[in-house]
């Protein structure tokens, strides 16, 4: 091992990359199994396997905020060969809201790439007597504490998202969290009417759209899959938008020719005429930042949500 290492240490700066990968490459992934970010992933590992010669193998552990992903990643030496992907719901937000977080992103892991974004809508289920989101927030205010909004759990962004709208809509609506295993759950009591408010991406709204009805989405500006539906700054301008992202981490450590080399990897799977579209009609974004992109972007996002979960009083549990 210790011949290895200093085999390693020598090595120049570009062989690391034409070395790798030497083996199969494991993605852990805290995107909970059947969500647009899930899908994605899956289509980029089967690209990334056949570009870079390896499979490329996806494992799922969305539970416990994190700290099951990181119990993998904790042991994993920084060669590029263990990696994880995720939410800023996994990186961000944990630190804001719990006491007891197992991981620091910006202490124990090494940026590779943002992958994915897409932006959120709020929407109801048909059941409701409302037809805009002024008609909701009215219809929230004569039924103080009767409403109930769901997320992926405490910590997640459709828990921030909720918070936030609550917030600056000045409405009383329950928090309803579920597990991220139990996504499909979530979205098939959101689509029945046991839950009447969600804030899903196009790829979860979309197939439920004769259920339910979206009424702004969360953005600075209209979306072309649903350019009639208003951007949440025209009816609310209290509250500030922000999006889902998926992104990259390796092991601190890593490398930074063999984080280049996955980013540019992943970003060229998206790229595929196979993929792009299919990204597209989940209504995601294609980013593929940089490792050092994504570190000034990581930076960006903590201030942003420190000063909402501050807003809002939140504290953490």
């Amino acid at each position: 091992m210790a011949v290895l290492i200093a085999a390693g240490a020598s090595m120049p700066v570009g062989a690391w990359s034409q070395a790798y990968p030497t083996k199969e490459i494991l993605v852990v992934s805290t995107a909970s199994p059947g969500s647009s970010g899930d899908a994605a992933l899956r289509m980029m590992a089967v690209k990334m396997g056949e570009s870079m010669g390896q499979p490329v193998v996806v494992e799922v552990r969305t539970a416990a905020r994190g700290a099951q992903a990181h119990a993998v990643m904790s042991k994993a030496a920084p060669d590029g060969h263990t990696v994880t992907f995720g939410t800023a719901g996994t990186f961000v937000y944990g630190r804001f809201l719990f006491k007891n977080m197992v991981f620091d992103i910006l202490k124990d892991y090494a940026p590779i790439s943002m992958s994915l974004t897409a932006p959120s809508y709020i929407a109801v289920h048909n059941s409701l007597p409302v037809n805009s989101l002024n008609e909701f927030i009215e219809y929230a205010k004569r039924n103080p504490g009767k409403l109930e909004y769901s997320s992926t759990g405490v910590g997640s962004f459709f828990h921030l998202a909720g918070e936030a709208f609550k917030k600056a809509a000045g409405v009383d609506i329950l928090h309803v969290p579920y597990a991220q295993k139990n996504f499909s759950q979530m979205v098939s009591d959101w689509a029945s009417g046991r839950i009447a408010l969600w804030f899903p991406t196009y790829a979860t709204l979309n197939p439920n759209i004769s259920k339910v009805k979206p009424l702004a989405i969360l953005d600075r500006q209209r979306s072309r899959h649903m350019p009639d539906i208003p951007a949440i700054g025209e009816l609310l301008p209290g509250y500030q938008p922000f999006a889902v992202w998926w992104g990259f981490f390796g092991p601190l450590g890593l490398p930074s020719p063999i984080a280049t080399r996955f980013s540019a990897e992943s970003k060229k799977a998206m790229q595929q005429p196979d993929v792009a579209p299919k990204l597209d009609k989940l209504g995601l974004t294609s980013i593929g930042s940089t490792p050092g992109e994504l570190a000034t972007l990581l930076r960006q996002d903590i201030n942003t949500i420190a000063a909402l979960v501050n807003a809002i009083g939140i504290k953490p549990e």
